[in-house]
């Protein structure tokens, strides 16, 4: 599942082009259904920084861009239901895949505030719902909560993690026959092990070969492969990412370096993020040069 970035133009301007441009790329590069499904405007595609209106543009320009060849889920996050049933019928409207729904930040919500969310979305749109496990927002949801919530008919899937790795585990092998599990932890094996149906990505954004490959050794029980594969850049990119991280905010900046050094069309991170700094990108270079990234 490709956590897609959104692109600006210099101006912080959303570029729909340039979106609908970088979504053919992944597909014809092997995002495609069976192998890949593309999550646009979540928190990789900056949706905080976006307005709803945007957040619905991103939704229909991603899905005409896929043309049917993949499937296209989108967040609709946010702190107020009113929004988010708004954005829930119109993914609903447009024929999107799935939508991506999390608790309500800021005010840290209960396990029954969570569970009137699903219920609330769930009344008012049929659109597939995907239970986002937003732990670090200040709910860990149990088990009884996460089963409590894909028993409502439209939620299918869980992006999951945790910050304790026996509740991460427990829960998916207790709930895997009951729901897609996505994993969002870098668990890559250990997920597939558990029963985890995919996991989330960045890369594929500009390097669409190598999380297919990652996948393809999972379905195989090639684990040792695997992990070889993921020793090769993975581990090495998750070390320059927190650099970048640890000087500007968001997912933007990183993802989108690594796009324009492959030569795809990104622009900046919309303030108060920045693009990384002279030294990262030029590390960032040499990992890519190093990893055999290839250019478009």
């Amino acid at each position: 599942m490709v956590a897609v970035a959104t692109p600006f133009t210099e101006d912080f301007k959303l570029d729909l082009d340039a979106l609908k441009s970088n979504i053919r790329v992944m597909i014809d590069r092997g995002v495609t259904t069976g192998n890949g499904t593309l999550l646009v405007g979540g928190a990789g595609g900056e949706h905080p920084t976006l307005s709803i209106q945007e957040r619905k543009d991103v939704m229909s320009a991603s899905l005409e861009a896929a043309n049917g060849e993949a499937p296209v889920l989108s967040s609709i996050q946010h702190t107020d239901y009113r929004q988010i049933i708004d954005m829930a019928q119109h993914a609903e409207s447009i024929g999107l895949a799935g939508a991506q729904l999390g608790p309500t930040y800021y005010y840290e919500p209960t396990e029954d505030d969570a569970y009137r969310l699903f219920e609330l979305v769930a009344k008012e749109s049929n659109i597939t719902l995907m239970l986002y496990h937003t732990w670090w927002e200040g709910l860990v949801m149990s088990q009884e909560l996460v089963e409590k919530i894909i028993e409502i008919p439209t939620v299918k899937s869980v992006k999951w993690s945790s910050p304790d790795p026996t509740h991460y585990r427990r829960v998916i092998q207790a709930l895997a026959d009951k729901a897609a599990f996505i994993d969002n932890s870098n668990a890559h094996i250990q997920s597939h092990i558990y029963g985890a149906l995919g996991f989330i990505t960045h890369l594929s954004g500009f390097w669409p070969e190598y999380p297919l490959k990652i996948w393809k050794q999972l379905e195989a029980h090639d684990y040792n492969g695997t992990e070889e594969t993921l020793a090769a850049f993975k581990w090495k990119w998750t070390k320059w990412r927190s650099e970048v991280t640890a000087l500007t905010g968001g997912e933007g900046p990183f993802i989108k370096a690594a796009m324009e050094e492959v030569g795809l069309p990104a622009g900046p991170p919309r303030p108060p993020s920045i693009r990384p700094p002279a030294h990262l990108l030029k590390s960032l270079k040499e990992l890519i040069d190093e990893s055999g990234v290839p250019r478009v």
